[in-house]
């Protein structure tokens, strides 16, 4: 964005004159809890992403099932039992 050390500071200066310095730390403490939750949200977000690609890695490779073989399956029996 173009803003340098120097710059940032100024603003803060300038943003701690306007508002006073009750408002300011009020207003440092939740731009703080803002940042906090935000990168709470966004390690839940990685992580989530890498525990559904570990999942597919893990996953065994099932093998496909061949062509039935003459004499594979068994006829069903259909005469009464009794």
């Amino acid at each position: 964005m173009g803003v340098g050390p120097v710059e940032l500071v100024v603003i803060l200066l300038v943003a701690f004159l306007a508002l006073g310095p009750g408002k300011s730390i009020d207003m440092a403490r939740n731009a703080g809890k803002f940042i906090r939750d935000l990168r709470g949200t966004l390690n839940d977000v990685v992580s989530a992403a890498d525990l559904s690609g570990e999942e597919e890695k893990k996953k065994p490779e099932q093998p496909r099932p061949s062509a039935p073989q003459p004499g594979d399956i068994e006829a069903p029996d259909f005469r009464e039992r009794r």
